[in-house]
């Protein structure tokens, strides 16, 4: 769900013209409850800091996490994030450093590919101490206030001393839609787990729009469709513009 929520917060942070770079903010948090394939329940509680960087159909990401994790006694796979088991702990989580292109010359399709790498800077308890990483693209087109898409990416992860993991797909469809301030993007989610548990199937849905000039909100929730996914996730967040060209003087919009 990570590309979409940075999509939002791009979203609601954009000047409605002339605008060629920005930086931008978001703070946030969620809240996760399920078995994903294991036999006991695992609860995830996450807050976050997520830094942007957006010029010429590209942008930049850096998201830093605050976990609270409470698990049953197996390892688990929780939306491309590894974690062991038979743990009630807190700190900080993984750092995730994502680069995306838009490709906007394929009209009226756009293109959109990206890749990212997780950075093991967690706590012990909270990170499997390697590198994990993804590529993944997405197709989409704009048809009045909606914008089909569907996606593909695929995770590599590094092992660590206790977990053997597997590298494995996602795929996503779904749309976007526009309505006044509000945008509003609801898909399907699939993903294969990296601890050789059942496959995730979810619906996710991702709502965002304006508060005041340069401020935005966003909400965001997941219903689990199969064993190997959350119960239920949900969770918001608010991102800021911080910075823009000094040479234009244009109205934020969402």
């Amino acid at each position: 769900m990570h590309h979409r929520l940075c999509f939002a917060i791009l979203a609601v942070a954009t000047p409605a013209t002339g605008f060629a770079q920005q930086v931008d903010i978001s703070v946030g948090g969620s809240y996760s409850s399920g078995h994903y394939g294991a036999p006991d329940r695992t609860e995830l509680a996450t807050t976050y800091v997520n830094l942007g960087i957006s010029r010429s159909g590209w942008r930049l990401d850096t998201t830093l996490p605050y976990l609270w994790l409470r698990s049953g006694g197996e390892p688990v796979d929780i939306g491309g994030i590894t974690l062991p088991g038979g743990l009630r702990t807190n700190g900080v989580g993984d750092l995730t450093l994502r680069a995306s292109r838009s490709l906007t010359s394929l009209a009226p399709f756009e293109v959109t590919l990206g890749g990212q790498v997780k950075v093991p800077t967690g706590n012990a308890n909270l990170s499997t101490g390697k590198f994990d990483g993804r590529l993944d693209a997405e197709l989409a087109r704009a048809v009045g206030a909606l914008s089909p898409f569907v996606a593909v990416g695929y995770n590599t992860y590094g092992d660590s001393r206790l977990l053997e993991l597997q590298d494995g797909w996602s795929l996503s469809a779904g749309s976007s839609a526009t309505f006044g301030s509000t945008i509003l993007i609801g898909s399907y989610d699939w993903s294969q787990s990296s601890v050789g548990g059942p496959a995730s199937h979810e619906l996710s849905a991702v709502a965002a729009g304006q508060l005041a000039p340069g401020w935005g909100w966003t909400a965001f929730g997941s219903k689990g469709l199969s064993s190997g996914a959350a119960d239920f996730l949900f969770g918001g967040g608010l991102p800021a513009l911080l910075a823009a060209p000094e040479e234009c003087q244009c109205d934020v919009r969402a």
